[in-house]
This record gives C-alpha cells, sequence and structure tokens, in this order.
C-alpha cells in the first residue's frame, strides 16, 4: 500500500470510525480500523461485532493494499498534526509509514485478514429520510431511552412501519413517540406490518455522523437479516437489531385530554430547572397545580426538600379544560422541554395519576407536528 490524500479527509474519516472501535481486552484487533485501498479510494472500516461503520475518501493510489491499524495511535498522531499538509501513506511489512511535512511515524500494524467482516446489504435501500428530520427524530428519541437493560427492548427505539413510519422510545416513565411520512413504493411496502428495535447506541453514533453533515442529505436505510443498514453518501453504517417484541406503547397515550394549557416554554423550563433545586437529584419532586386564580389561570409549582428549603413560582397560563394537580419528576419534565422547539408548548392532562402529553404548537396554538411526549405523574 503507498498513496497521498489530504490531511482534511483524514481526519474526518478516523472521526467517523474510531467512535465505535471496541474497548475490550479479548479481541484485540477491535481496537483497530481496517484501511484498505478499493477503486482508487482509501475505505477505513470499524466495528464493535455489533456497529460497523465503512467509509471512504478520494486518495492519490500508487500501490494497493489493506492493513488493520491501532486506531487511538493512528487518531492521536493525526488529530495533532499542523494542517494544510498532504498525509502520504505507506506498508512496508505490517509497519504502516506516515509522512506529513517535517512529521513521521511508523505504526506496528496487525493482519488485515484477522479484521471481522463488515455486512454488506444485499437489497437497494427501502426507504429515504431527510437528515434534518432524522436528527430530530433520534435526539427525541433518545431521551425516553432506558438505561437500565433488564428489559432489553427498552434500550432501545421501536420502530413500526405502516402508512407511516412510528418511532417510539420508552424507560416506563416516560414515552416519546415520533410519527413520520415517506414516500411509499413496493421497496417499502415490504415492510409494511413489521416493527423492529434499533439499539440506542446506534442512534447515538449515528447522530454524530449527521451533526456532520449538510441537513437536506437524504438517509437511506435498509432493513434486512435482523440488520439495518444507513447510507450517508459515502458513509455506510450496518447494526444488529434488538431481539425481542417491543410492548403495545399505543395504549399508554391518552385520545382525549380533559385540561389542554397552553404556555411558554422557556419560562416553564426555567422554573422547572429552579423547582429542580430544592428536590433530591434523582427521585426528586414537584408539585404543580392549575387553578383559576383572580379570573386568570395560573400554574403553580412548588418544591420542596426537607433539609434544604422550599420554592414556589406562579405563572401565567391559557387553560382550555378543568383545574388540575400533579406531582411530576422534575428532570422528566425537563428532557420533555428540552425536546420541544416551539416558543409555546401545549401540555394536555386528564388527571393526577395518569398520563401527560407534551405537544409542538405554532402561533396560532395548533399542533404542528406528529411528536408527543409522554410523562408519567408520580402517584401520592
Amino acid at each position: 500500500m503507498k498513496l497521498i490524500c489530504t490531511q482534511e479527509n483524514f481526519k474526518k474519516a478516523i472521526l467517523t470510525v474510531d467512535k465505535i472501535t471496541a474497548k475490550q481486552i479479548t479481541l484485540p484487533i477491535l481496537k483497530n480500523i481496517l484501511l484498505e485501498t478499493v477503486d482508487g479510494r482509501l475505505v477505513f472500516s470499524a466495528t464493535n461485532l455489533e456497529i460497523g461503520i465503512i467509509t471512504k475518501i478520494g486518495a492519490k493510489i500508487e500501490k494497493e493494499g489493506k492493513i488493520a491499524v491501532p486506531v487511538n495511535l493512528l487518531s492521536n498522531f493525526i488529530s495533532n498534526l499542523p494542517r494544510e499538509e498532504n498525509i502520504e501513506i505507506e506498508l512496508k511489512n505490517q509497519i504502516l509509514h506516515i509522512n506529513c511535512g517535517r512529521y513521521r511515524a511508523k505504526i506496528n500494524c496487525l493482519d488485515p485478514e484477522d479484521f471481522p467482516i463488515i455486512p454488506i446489504k444485499k437489497e437497494e435501500s427501502q426507504f429515504k429520510i431527510k437528515n434534518i428530520n432524522f436528527k430530530k427524530i433520534i435526539e427525541n428519541s433518545l431521551n425516553c431511552v432506558s438505561l437500565n437493560d433488564t428489559r432489553v427492548e427498552f434500550t432501545g427505539v421501536n420502530m413500526v412501519f405502516d402508512d407511516n413510519i412510528y418511532f417510539a422510545s420508552t424507560d416506563s416513565f416516560r414515552l416519546a413517540e415520533n410519527v413520520i411520512n415517506i414516500k411509499k413504493d413496493d421497496k417499502y411496502n415490504s415492510l409494511k406490518g413489521q416493527s423492529i428495535i434499533v439499539p440506542a447506541e446506534t442512534f447515538r453514533e449515528l447522530n454524530k455522523i449527521l451533526g456532520n453533515i449538510d441537513e437536506d442529505i437524504d438517509i437511506f436505510v435498509t432493513i434486512e437479516d435482523n440488520q439495518i443498514f444507513f447510507d450517508i453518501n459515502d458513509i455506510k453504517m450496518v447494526s444488529r437489531l434488538i431481539n425481542g417484541k417491543y410492548p403495545d406503547y399505543k395504549q399508554i397515550i391518552p385520545t382525549e385530554f380533559k385540561t389542554n394549557i397552553l404556555i411558554n416554554r422557556k419560562e416553564l423550563l426555567q422554573s422547572i430547572k429552579i423547582a429542580s433545586i430544592f428536590t433530591k437529584n434523582n427521585e426528586g419532586e414537584v408539585d404543580i397545580s392549575i387553578i383559576k386564580e383572580d379570573g386568570d389561570d395560573k400554574m403553580i409549582i412548588k418544591s420542596e426538600l426537607q433539609e434544604a428549603g422550599e420554592n414556589e413560582v406562579v405563572l401565567n397560563v391559557q387553560n382550555n379544560g378543568d383545574n388540575q394537580h400533579f406531582v411530576v419528576n422534575p428532570r422528566f419534565l425537563i428532557d420533555g422541554l428540552n425536546s420541544i422547539n416551539t416558543e409555546n408548548v401545549k401540555i394536555m392532562i386528564n388527571d393526577s395519576v395518569t398520563p401527560i402529553g407534551l405537544r409542538n404548537i405554532d402561533e396560532d396554538n395548533k399542533i404542528i407536528d406528529n411528536y408527543i411526549y409522554i410523562i408519567m405523574p408520580i402517584k401520592k
């Protein structure tokens, strides 16, 4: 192997693949990335056996070849080089020689034949989603994924394929559902009626990639052989799916609400953050009442920590419905408010023990998208 490429492209490729390399000691090869020349391009591959990523860059190839390179050593060396110099790479007897201006390095490598094979999809993509939409869906979904693997299906995001695609996640305390309408054809129709669970870690790694590309780029998706494949320009990503059956979460979402509140999102978020100071870190409780006071609709937020003190704030709201009183975990409510991207938020309530919903609304106070965040109140 012998080639020349730009430092900028090499750095971008390393950043794309190096985060998923395995940290375990039992399989040292997984701490490496595979460098390979294919059809006049330099290809970078990494895997932790659950997720695989392949990306490629342009290069002037003088001699073909492939090698498994320790990613930490390679990444640290490349990231600290001064800018704007091209990188010259040559492989000699399983030692990778790297030249960049005045800087030289020799890296001991491993046999590329020991590197695991990353699955390649057999069929064409079944649907596509714009990056700007997919990134928001992922961020909303990851808020509610369980960090406890007691129920492994809760550690992933459920995708249901019907007339629309439904993305749902829950940790049993709150739930997020995103619904997206896409162009349907025979390839997509082959998925209809199916339900899969994508590991949260897969979406976290995908989100990092999406954050570094144009918002208008299409992400092409394929599901086959209990795996999901993403094609993003010159980047290909594959992940195993979680085996299991996701619960029927639809029955958790109320179809009607007795009370619909409109309130400024930032004002409420600030108030809940302040209230959370007077609660326990992970098991905090914030007491919220919706009442009429002096002819106006008010939200009264109270919190108390015996050893610290107490807090109260009164906010103006628009209330279309009954007075209400409920108790919630402030962290869960903060996560929900952070997932809302409109100036005002619609909060929907039935009583003190059933799920509470949050929705995005426009200037006319109408719901504007198919995203809902559900939070379970604390039963007292």
